[in-house]
């Protein structure tokens, strides 16, 4: 239990730490992204102001003279360039009421004029140096004039010379911003988190299985040994019994006398030999029914026979057995030997552990093609805390005397495994404390 308890503890910690590391890792990579971006901006800014230099360093500046088209293309390809491929919104504006705001998503205007990842475009200062000689050549336009001096410079510099504080309200800005999205964050960690999740479920099932197996070998452990002390209890009690009628007889001259402690030590003899049966049939438990012998039998007549193969034990315990045998159609196909021993097992069983004068009842009726056989006792039940086990091989009920009504266990398990081997089925119908019922379908 201590040890279940510890394991439980384990796993729990195990699961808050994953789900603290997760956090935390979304947290960090929310501030790592924000802060690369603020390290971007200037760049972006440049790169935007590079498109055309006379524009954004106008005074008055409107939206329809932006080229929105590469301004979007140029943001894109560097964010592309520097891993960025989630959504990433801007928006060219400036600080006036009436001045200008360009931006690919106007539902974010509101964070994207307060947003604090944002860069100066009209204050740049921009330099090149050229090849000495390189004049406009005739029929040349200032703007194909200015596009070959950039392209023939062997040097060109932009840079924001202009902080925050000193703009004013016709300056040209542009801001980034991304929308902190769990889910998106999700999909970069998400193979991490659900190897870790995949990890601590394979964990726990070992966990699990782990315990299982201590207990399981406790189990086994315990059973060995009552199976131990059982026996030795069950060829203890005959052994004294017939060692003591032997003394008695040796030193008695009474005929009466000692035909009564000839009977004492058969019915002794007997039994020992019945315990001795009974530890044959555990070393054949397994390969005993792959050789049962189906052939044509009377279900009435074997049930018939049982009161004879217990009559010591029912005139031991003044008990009786009723018959009501209704079944149309007795005759089965199965092996004799093996469906008597399960039948003499299960009433043996209700006279062992009953009161004197216990009665036993056995019906048989028919269920289309199947016969159903109810063996019910008037004695004390079992104890329903020991229903699912009572087929199990070697388990007996704990009832204060432990060895009170002999046995090593094996007799319901045994019977359990004949009727299965017959394709039958057998079922525990608890009356307690009322007595038990043992439906069998064959």
């Amino acid at each position: 239990m201590l040890l279940s308890s510890v394991a439980f503890a384990i796993m729990i910690l195990l699961i808050v730490i994953q789900v603290n590391w997760f956090s935390s890792t979304v947290d960090y990579q929310k501030k790592e992204t924000h802060q690369k971006l603020k390290q971007l901006a200037p760049l972006i800014a440049m790169e935007v102001n590079g498109i055309d230099h006379n524009l954004f360093h106008g005074q008055n500046i409107l939206v329809v003279d932006l080229p929105r088209e590469k301004i979007t293309n140029k943001i894109d390809s560097i964010l592309m360039l520097h891993g960025f491929y989630g959504k990433v919104y801007f928006a060219i504006y400036q600080h006036q009421s009436n001045g200008v705001f360009l931006s690919n998503a106007y539902k974010y205007r509101k964070e994207l004029l307060s947003s604090d990842i944002k860069s100066c475009i009209s204050d740049i200062v921009s330099f090149s140096v050229v090849k000495d000689g390189t004049n406009k050549r005739e029929g040349e336009s200032e703007e194909e004039y200015q596009s070959r001096i950039y392209g023939e410079s062997s040097f060109q510099y932009f840079s924001p010379v202009k902080g925050l504080r000193q703009s004013n309200d016709n300056d040209l800005w542009i801001s980034l911003y991304q929308e902190q999205k769990l889910s998106d964050i999700m999909i970069t960690l998400m193979w991490q988190f659900c190897l870790s999740i995949a990890l601590l479920i394979i964990l726990f099932g070992l966990l699990i299985y782990l315990l299982r197996s201590l207990a399981k070998h406790k189990k086994m452990s315990q059973i060995k040994t009552d199976f131990f002390n059982n026996l030795s209890h069950e060829f203890k009690v005959p052994i004294g019994s017939i060692r003591l009628a032997s003394k008695v007889l040796r030193q008695s001259n009474n005929p009466e006398k000692n035909h009564s402690y000839h009977k004492i030590i058969e019915e002794e003899s007997e039994l020992l030999e019945k315990q001795v049966d009974k530890l044959l049939r555990i070393s054949m438990f397994e390969s005993e029914f792959s050789q049962i012998k189906n052939q044509e039998l009377d279900l009435h007549e074997i049930i018939e026979g049982i009161p004879e193969k217990l009559k010591i034990l029912i005139e031991r315990n003044a008990a009786k057995i009723e018959f009501n045998l209704g079944s149309n159609q007795s005759l089965i196909y199965g092996d004799k030997e093996m469906l008597t021993s399960a039948f003499v097992n299960i009433v043996e069983n209700s006279l062992k552990y009953s009161q004197e004068g216990v009665c036993v009842y056995i019906t048989t009726n028919d269920d289309g093609e199947q016969r159903t056989i109810r063996i019910k006792d008037d004695g004390p039940g079992i104890d329903p805390r020991y229903e699912e086990q009572i087929f199990d091989r070697f388990f007996r009920a704990n009832q204060g005397n432990q060895y009170k009504g002999k046995g090593f266990g094996i007799g319901l398990s045994y019977v359990k495994s004949i009727v299965e081997g017959h394709k039958g089925n057998i079922e525990l119908v608890n009356h307690y404390p009322n007595g038990c019922e043992f439906v069998i379908e064959l």
